[in-house]
């Protein structure tokens, strides 16, 4: 058999998106070095992060619990940038509960394969190049999170070099950012303004916040090189930025290589360490003094030339979700969106590429319930709705699949593919998930939380538009009905007349018969028993009427007069029906032992819409009309 043939394995991937470029390198890696159809990688991606409302961080971390893993061959945790404790523990719940392999990049935990970076080595590199080559004495660390492993390893190898070189540091040279660069501006914009002692260097849990220390200097009129500022991750962005940052490569291409061959091992059930670690490396730059090891000009000139490109990009793939966020907004029900929607990704190609899907729970057919009590809360129902399908650019119709499915269609032996699922939430209400196929470029420009954050702002609009719908038919509701009788009243009738005056003109119309009605006795009722009893009498003779013809309108038009519309059955059965009604009123008329507002009395009509060719829906009302009347006559002769 050959290899195009065979199976391929499905690998669960878990990130976190804002990890951007580290992830990209990771899975660049992977498809580099995954043999030809050979691995299927599914990478579930969350955004939260520590500004996140928990609401927020519970629903996209919601993303974690969409697989059923024992529908999958292995597992990969990426934890760096994961950043909070609860999620992790809760995934590794989910994992260490699948029986299935997995590979732990950053994280040791037993039972699991652990591939990780050697964080101290380059950090230790960089803290020693600072003190030995620019006599860096006095140093700020400003650190991610006080539980972050991968920050906590930076801050012992900066400890360990300033304590091998008898140099002072204590916890009041750190301050944690829970990697938040509002909170570094804020900071040490307060502190430089207030006339802090500049340390000679600041050394930088990662390339953003030295990124910002350095903005802060200059915004407060220090020059650019007042100041060591050092990173970490060694990302393009900081490779590009004047002056270039000093930082550490983590090197993940070599990570996922090693990950792949630990995969491939696994699959052939051969043995696989428990542990593998990369040493990582540092790279001096400008912002250590360091102006000429990189020809960081030359990479600059190449990156100005290229903006342009991305910015054109960047309009590209916004314009596609702005366009989804429209449709979305502009939905009236839930056929209108899923039809929308539809129209949008499957009768064009976007960017978004030509294998696309949008899953969404049918609960949302009725999101115009105000109590979110009553969606599910913080997971995902049981099963999804295809709204939108597309594999290789043509439609799929997908249906209503069991959400452990993930797809509606699959791709068991054809070229390898990265599924990156987002998900779709308002609230606490997790409603979908969106996939995105093979897109890798997307993880550093970060246009998967762009299409995720436009889905969820969309879904508040057209949430308010269920709720406005659903409001406006309830009052629309309460304007044609009755308030006594609770039928339908005048303008019903008047809205339906005119409906159906179209429909004959254009020829298209079910048969149906006028039956026009008139109570009888209602003033010497009004007289002798008192309006309430009038009242009485008017629904006791509405009830008759409705139980006549119980599957037809029937319309109050005025204070004693009536008219149904015989349709269906209800139009077949009509001699009968009204026959009997006739018969049951004589029976109550003939009843002695029950009150006058028993005694009901209706005068009726019956015209039906084929007893002359061309007439139109008043002829027949005149009919109908003229029929009742002759009845009412008979029937006050015969009460003489």
């Amino acid at each position: 058999m050959g290899e195009a043939n065979k199976r391929k394995k499905k690998v669960a991937v878990f990130v976190n998106g804002w990890n951007a470029e580290n992830v990209y390198r990771y899975l660049d890696g992977l498809s580099k070095h995954t043999p030809d159809f050979s691995i299927d990688y599914y990478i579930f991606v969350c955004h939260a992060i520590y500004s996140s409302s928990d609401t927020e961080i519970k629903s996209m971390s919601t993303i974690f619990d969409l697989p059923d893993l024992r529908t999958f061959d292995a597992a990969i945790m990426f934890v760096p940038g994961l950043n909070f404790t609860e999620v992790i523990n809760q995934l590794i719940t989910k994992l260490e509960r699948s029986g299935i392999p997995v590979l732990s990049i950053g994280m040791q935990h037993p039972g699991f394969h652990y591939i990780g970076v050697n964080n101290y080595t380059g950090m230790r590199q960089l803290c020693d190049h600072l003190i030995e080559e620019h006599n860096m004495r006095d140093v700020i660390f400003i650190a991610g999170s006080r539980e972050n492993e991968d920050s906590n390893n930076r801050l012992i190898a900066l400890r360990d070099s300033m304590r091998s070189h008898d140099l002072p540091f204590s916890d009041s040279n750190i301050y944690y950012s829970n990697w938040e660069i509002g909170m570094v501006m804020y900071e040490f914009g307060a502190r430089i303004r207030n006339g802090m002692k500049l340390p000679d260097a600041f050394v930088c849990a990662n390339d953003q916040l030295a990124e910002t220390i350095s903005y802060v200097l200059t915004d407060n009129g220090l020059p650019i090189d007042s100041v060591i500022v050092t990173g970490f991750d060694f990302l393009e962005e900081a490779q590009n930025f004047y002056p270039s940052i000093a930082s550490v490569d983590q090197r993940y291409e070599a990570v996922a290589e090693l990950s792949v061959e630990a995969l491939q091992n696994l699959f052939r059930g051969e043995e696989v360490p428990e542990e593998q670690l990369v040493d990582c490396v540092f790279h001096p730059g400008e912002s250590c003094g360091c102006l000429t090891c990189r020809n960081d000009d030359l990479r600059r000139r190449s990156v100005a030339r290229n903006i342009p490109r991305k910015f054109m990009t960047s309009d590209i793939v916004d314009g596609r979700f702005h366009a989804m966020e429209k449709e979305i907004i502009q939905s009236v029900d839930y056929e209108d969106l899923k039809e929308k929607l539809h129209k949008l990704f499957c009768n064009t190609i976007g960017q978004e590429g030509d294998t696309f899907y949008i899953m969404l729970d049918p609960h949302i057919v009725d999101f115009s319930l105000s109590d979110m009590e009553n969606y599910p809360q913080h997971h995902f129902a049981d099963v999804m709705d295809t709204f939108v399908a597309k594999r290789n650019g043509q439609p799929i119709t997908g249906g209503v699949i069991p959400t452990s499915q993930l797809l509606p269609d699959d791709d068991p032996a054809g070229p390898n593919h990265f599924y990156f699922f987002v998900p779709t939430y308002f609230e606490s209400y997790v409603c979908g998930y969106i996939v995105i196929t093979d897109r890798l470029d997307w993880m550093p420009n970060k246009f998967f939380h762009l299409c995720e954050s436009r889905f969820n702002r969309a879904i508040v609009s057209y949430r308010r538009n269920m709720q406005l719908t659903a409001l406006n038919t309830k009052l629309s509701m309460l304007m044609e009905k009755d308030s006594l009788t609770f039928v339908k009243n005048r303008t019903a009738y008047d809205r339906y007349i005119k409906k159906m005056e179209t429909q004959m003109l254009s020829g298209d119309f079910e048969p149906f018969a006028v039956v026009c009605f008139d109570i009888n006795n209602l003033k010497p009722v009004n007289d002798e028993l008192g309006h309430e009893a009038g009242d009485e009498y008017i629904k006791k003779c509405c009830k008759l009427i409705c139980n006549t013809f119980k599957h037809s309108p029937v319309f109050r038009i005025g204070g004693d007069e009536f008219v149904a519309i015989a349709v269906h059955d209800d139009y077949q059965q009509r001699f009968e029906y009204l026959q009997a009604m006739r018969m049951r009123m004589e029976e109550l008329r003939n009843d002695t032992t029950i009150s006058p507002i028993d005694r009901i009395s209706v005068a009726s009509g019956m015209a039906d819409c084929n007893e002359h060719v061309g007439d139109d829906y008043s002829a027949i009302f005149r009919r109908a009309d003229t029929r009742m009347y002759d009845n009412k006559r008979m029937m006050k002769a015969d009460m003489r």
